[in-house]
């Protein structure tokens, strides 16, 4: 069998014309060095060098060897290095699959200086729906989704990323703007937006109104909370809304203020269960749940992180 040290010795005679040049290219003794060439040349049944006046001259079978070694021997390198990298945290890939709500600021932000010190990893990622996440995930597409509330998958494992408060969006030259929080009661007979039947939060919004017999007036019925934002800018009515998104419009014509009775928004870090977690995706996550943590520190609710 053809060893990888026999042909390093190989190709080390070769470039250096001489024993005596690869054991001290190789860190061998010359012995070792001629010992390992002799195998190599018995075991393919070979003559590789000719000595001519107290040189070794390589055959051109030996220069023909040379070139298809050459190949192994860089493919060797190349595969070392990438499990140095590996290793190291500097390669690999990562596919990624985030809801709109953190989608689109959140997860960008840690991902920028995340990735900016491993110039080698191959990103995937896109801002999607819970449901789509989920599917994603259960079809083992993605190594991690990030989506809204438990999700109980026998194909998934889930972990919390952060818990927090919804707000109250309202016009900036709303009656209640300046008003230090917003109770379900201020908001009685006014323009509401609402959320698509689809949407989890909107079940616990619909909830909460309905308990205490408190009428609203949907005006319409958006997807997510970023669009409903959009319509509050221009004046359209009301809403509750995840920090997140609504913090990308603050001083576009919003304003934001706790909302009361609390209504929380349980963000999920969704995995396969199939799928072993890389050591890449592994000291992504950290950074990412410090980052939620300061996230919401910031919102203008008491908002918890796990």
């Amino acid at each position: 069998m053809i060893t990888l040290r026999q042909l390093e010795v190989f190709c080390a005679i070769i470039e250096t014309g001489s024993v005596t040049g690869a054991s001290h290219r190789l860190n061998l003794s010359q012995p070792a060095v001629s010992k390992l060439l002799a195998t190599l040349e018995r075991h393919i049944q070979l003559v590789l060098f000719r000595r001519e006046h107290r040189r070794l001259v390589a055959t051109p079978e030996a220069h023909r060897l040379y070139a298809e070694s050459q190949h192994l021997l860089v493919g060797l390198t190349d595969v070392e290095r990438l499990a140095e990298e590996l290793r190291s945290l500097n390669s690999g890939t990562l596919a990624i699959a985030s809801l709109l709500a953190l989608g689109h600021r959140l997860v960008p932000e840690v991902l920028g200086p995340f990735l900016r010190d491993r110039p080698a990893v191959n990103l995937s990622y896109q801002v999607r729906s819970s449901n789509k996440i989920l599917q994603w995930v259960v079809t083992n597409r993605i190594d991690l989704g990030i989506a809204m509330h438990s999700i109980d998958h026998d194909a998934v494992e889930t972990e919390t990323l952060c818990v927090i408060e919804a707000v109250c969006a309202l016009p900036a030259d709303h009656r209640l703007a300046h008003s230090p929080w917003i109770s379900a009661d201020d908001l009685a007979g006014e323009r509401f937006i609402s959320f698509g039947s689809e949407g989890r939060i909107q079940g616990v919004v619909d909830e909460v109104f309905d308990s205490l017999g408190i009428r609203r007036r949907i005006v319409g019925r958006v997807f997510n909370s970023a669009t409903a934002c959009s319509l509050i800018a221009q004046g359209l009515g009301i809403a509750i809304v995840d920090p997140f998104s609504a913090a990308d419009f603050l001083g576009r014509g919003i304003v934001v203020r706790p909302f009361r009775p609390v209504v929380s928004y349980h963000f999920k870090l969704l995995y396969p269960r199939s799928r072993e977690r890389s050591k890449l995706l592994n000291a992504f996550v950290p950074v990412l749940k410090a980052s939620a943590r300061r996230w919401a520190a910031l919102a203008p609710s008491a908002g918890s992180v796990e």
